[in-house]
């Protein structure tokens, strides 16, 4: 029996497309999917729908049709390396329209996941990042995530609305566009393709924290479906690697074919980010592939021509 009707709010992304096949595939779940465009490949049982975050109405009117009780938005129009005319845009786009939306949800008992970010929500601080640390954002990416995750706060304490923050590392793997800007693994894995060197800001000593993506939804698709509200939740693996150790790894698999170049280091970007998984794991027990171990899948997946098909 169904007992979760969700709507994806940017559902045709990286992230999105992921999460909409794991949610798919458990049988409390019935799932829709919302964005600019339909996707070129869609999946049975999954409802889609085209329009822009500024529909408010149409969105609230297909929560209605749908009878969507979990209202989870991953949209973003700006990245973290974004300037403050992106910056203003989004606030226009996403921001704002973001606030009926909450309204809606908190007035009619829909509960509200909002994918935010581990990476740049917390600023530059050292060791390993647990949720109950300050924000203290330096990329106006980060701002506009802590910005709604504010929104989120104030409506569970007016109107009880009840939610979930989600502060995702670094997730990477199959169906990630390789030709992007974002996305460090996948950008590595397009230049090899291409057979273009691989930029690097600073020395390549920065360390994040990344998870294979199929683990990533397998956390998201899990807390839903377990229920947890009102927590904000880190998900990433715990472990840190520099950028460096990753074209290391790659260049293992494919017979150090991959070109670097290293540049000026970005003020945007912070030295050391690694997230404290454990209230992720008091909820969700630990499932997480090695670094070593998703590269290889993401790699073979390309040299199989299959990566972006999910």
């Amino acid at each position: 029996m169904v007992n979760k009707n969700i709507l994806l709010l940017g559902g045709n992304g990286f992230l999105g497309r992921s999460l909409a096949v794991e949610l798919n595939k458990r049988e409390k779940f019935r799932v829709s999917v919302f964005d600019l465009t339909e996707p070129c490949h869609a999946y049975d049982g999954i409802n889609y729908y085209a329009g822009n975050l500024n529909e408010t109405g149409k969105i609230i009117s297909i929560i209605q049709k749908e009878h969507i009780n979990v209202l989870v938005h991953m949209v973003s129009t700006i990245i973290p390396g974004s300037s403050v005319d992106n910056y203003i845009s989004n606030c226009e786009i996403v921001q704002i329209n973001t606030i009926p939306l909450l309204d809606y949800c908190a007035k009619n008992k829909v509960e509200f996941v909002f994918f935010s970010s581990g990476g740049t929500v917390y600023g530059v601080k050292g060791g390993t990042i647990r949720e109950d640390e300050p924000t203290a954002p330096i990329s106006y990416y980060g701002l506009s995530k802590v910005q709604i995750e504010d929104l989120i706060n104030f409506y569970h304490r007016r109107y009880n609305l009840n939610y979930i923050i989600l502060r995702p590392s670094n997730p990477y793997g199959h169906g990630q566009n390789l030709y992007g800007k974002q996305g460090l693994i996948a950008v590595i894995m397009g230049k090899l393709l291409k057979n273009e060197p691989v930029n690097v800001f600073g020395n390549g000593e920065t360390i994040r924290d990344y998870i294979y993506i199929d683990d990533f939804v397998y956390y998201v698709a899990s807390l839903i479906h377990k229920g947890v509200l009102n927590e904000t939740v880190n998900i990433g693996s715990g472990e840190g690697y520099s950028i460096n150790q990753i074209v290391s790894f790659v260049n293992k698999m494919s017979g150090d074919k991959l070109k670097v170049e290293y540049i000026d280091a970005r003020k945007d970007d912070v030295p050391k980010m690694i997230l404290d998984t454990t209230r992720l794991h008091n909820f969700i027990d630990h499932k997480n592939k090695t670094m070593e171990e998703g590269i290889k899948l993401f790699y073979d997946g390309i040299m199989n021509d299959n990566t972006n098909i999910i």
